[in-house]
């Protein structure tokens, strides 16, 4: 078995919203077998905020091996604090369609309205042009609307809820870690501008843009498999375990 520095980092992967990780599945069998990859689901039943997250995910990230943490959208502000004081072997942090501040400030003012918020009803006309840029049906697999139904209405309210006061600016600033940021061009829910602000906030970041909307590694798989793999192969000349 290869020695601990002469292993690729292993990729570990924080999933959206629903926080099932089953729409994170075809992009981690798309970067195969360059990467290892492992990817973290959260519970379905329970609500949690980010506080709690943090240490959910920090349980179980990996303490034999070298690491590159991804966040995708609603967990990027769980890699980031991760990242402000990293543990022992995590050596990048990768942020897809994501944000490290409320990425909707004006709708703070309906944060204690989330509790009335259907969200697994809002219409397909309406999540579909959002999250997939499109309103055909073979832009979201049958797999992705699964992911959804398996979490609890009172699980996504909490998520949208700590989302709408998220604040990591002080942890954005503290990374040291190399970082690369994922954004779609065609993002319709986090605006670039909230891209932009990490990357000047944030002083190892390294921002890469690509044609795509939200959900960017489930409709650009292959598009966004170069970045992320060669990023992974730069954060692989980093030992954490030297002492």
């Amino acid at each position: 078995m290869p020695s601990i520095e002469m292993q690729r980092p292993m990729l570990v992967m924080l999933p959206g919203l629903d926080g099932t990780g089953k729409r994170l599945v075809d992009f981690a069998n798309t970067l195969l077998p360059r990467l290892d990859t492992t990817i973290v689901s959260y519970a379905t039943q329970l609500p949690q905020g980010y506080d709690e997250l943090v240490r959910v995910v920090r349980s179980l990230l990996p303490t034999d091996r070298r690491f590159v943490l991804l966040g995708e959208s609603f967990s990027g502000p769980i890699a980031i604090r991760i990242a402000a004081n990293p543990p022992r072997g995590l050596v990048g942090v990768i942020l897809c369609a994501s944000f490290a501040r409320n990425p909707f400030p004006w709708l703070t003012w309906a944060r204690p309205l989330v509790q009335f918020l259907p969200i697994k009803l809002l219409p397909r006309w309406l999540r579909a042009p959002l999250l997939w840029g499109s309103l055909r049906r073979t832009r979201a697999p049958a797999n992705s609307e699964r992911a959804m139904a398996l979490v609890a209405d009172s699980v996504l309210r909490r998520r949208v809820a700590e989302l709408l006061s998220c604040d990591a600016t002080s942890a954005v600033r503290r990374i040291a870690l190399p970082m690369l940021i994922l954004h779609g061009r065609t993002d319709r829910l986090i605006s670039r501008r909230a891209a932009r602000w990490i990357q000047t906030n944030a002083r190892t970041a390294q921002l890469t843009e690509i044609d795509g909307p939200h959900l960017l590694l489930q409709s650009r798989a292959a598009q966004c498999a170069g970045p992320v793999v060669e990023f992974v192969s730069r954060c692989a000349s980093l030992d954490p375990f030297a002492e």
